[in-house]
């Protein structure tokens, strides 16, 4: 968790993949005839530590993140026979919203880490009302965010990242996306000097309505949730390079899509 001083090159590549899209009640939804949806995306980072900064004692760290993603969405509306269901898929590539943490504050200790900042997402990527699918949002998102790691021994670390994001209206719908918590968590076993397995997953809930013109979405307020659990692997080449690959494997969604997420990472120091 603790970033070396100066820059540092991450390199993020994810894939997901769903063919369920889950009701309020966690059922497949009716109103879907045809549901699959599928994406990649590479998000490279750049973490940059100021040299000799600190702030109540702790780094000074600056972030910012340019995913590039694809999607693939295959969704058919089921209408009443003798109607064929319609179709509201589509597919789109190229710049999605930027990420940018301008402060982010961290203390080290030698079995404890624990850091502190804010994370923005910003109206970078491409969007039009009239497409079906877009990789971009058309509102901002502002998320505080606490991360630590734990060494309770030598080769054995538990790490958990909690966050609450605040959504903007996207003023080309007047649609307002509900605040979103979430918590990542992560406990690994260092089985040699180079080589880390482990368990990881997610818990998202999201804890206000979706609004649209003033009126709750689907009556319920079309509030998400998910689940998530799987395995990882990390490598360290050296002090300053090391890969990783993690799996996460979702259940228990409400009003979200349910799939699974495969995580690959590349982390280079300069």
């Amino acid at each position: 968790m603790m970033m070396p001083e100066g820059a540092n090159w991450l390199l993020f590549y994810q894939h997901y993949n769903a063919t369920h899209f889950k009701d309020n009640g966690g059922h497949d939804n009716p109103k879907l005839a045809e549901f699959h949806l599928g994406s990649n995306a590479l998000a490279p980072r750049l973490s940059y530590v100021w040299p000799g900064v600190r702030v109540f004692g702790a780094n000074v760290e600056t972030r910012v993140v340019q995913p590039i993603l694809s999607v693939d969405l295959d969704m058919r509306v089921a209408r009443p026979a003798p109607l064929p269901p319609l179709d509201r898929g589509g597919n789109k590539s190229g710049l999605a919203d930027v990420s940018f943490s301008p402060v982010i504050l961290g203390w080290h200790w030698p079995s404890f880490h624990h850091m502190f900042g804010l994370e923005t997402h910003l109206k970078t990527g491409a969007y039009s009302v009239n497409d079906p699918v877009n990789i971009g949002r058309n509102y901002y998102q502002f998320a505080p965010n606490y991360a630590f790691t734990w060494f309770p021994a030598p080769d054995f670390d538990v790490s958990a990242k909690f966050r609450y994001g605040f959504n903007t209206r996207n003023t080309a719908t007047n649609y307002q996306s509900g605040d979103e918590a979430s918590i990542e968590f992560s406990s690994g076993y260092r089985a040699s000097s180079h080589l880390s397995l482990g368990v990881n997953g997610y818990f998202y809930l999201q804890t206000t309505d979706d609004i649209q013109n003033g009126v709750r979405v689907n009556g319920n307020g079309n509030r998400g949730r998910v689940t998530a659990l799987g395995p990882y692997v990390s490598y360290q080449v050296s002090p300053s390079l090391s890969f990783a690959v993690k799996a996460q494997f979702e259940f228990a969604a409400r009003n979200r899509p349910q799939g699974t997420r495969i995580w690959a990472l590349a982390r280079m120091h300069f």
